[in-house]
């Protein structure tokens, strides 16, 4: 989780998600998912970004 927190580079709602050091909100690149994957023979860690999917059609909820 630490290194998924350390690879975003925004911030969101105070008290939600909040970095000093990137203090902004980014709404493009904040519509994402991170994922990351450990090498246990280098003990390296890749972390990336997917493009983000809506799981449940939103526009049908707020009706």
């Amino acid at each position: 989780h630490m290194k998924h927190i350390q690879f975003r580079e925004e911030s969101r709602y105070p008290g939600f998600y909040y970095r000093m050091d990137k203090n902004f909100v980014d709404e493009e690149n904040w519509h994402c998912f991170v994922n990351s994957i450990y090498d246990k023979e280098t003990k390296q860690w890749t972390v990336f970004k997917r493009a983000h999917v809506d799981l449940v059609d939103k526009s049908k909820l707020f009706k």
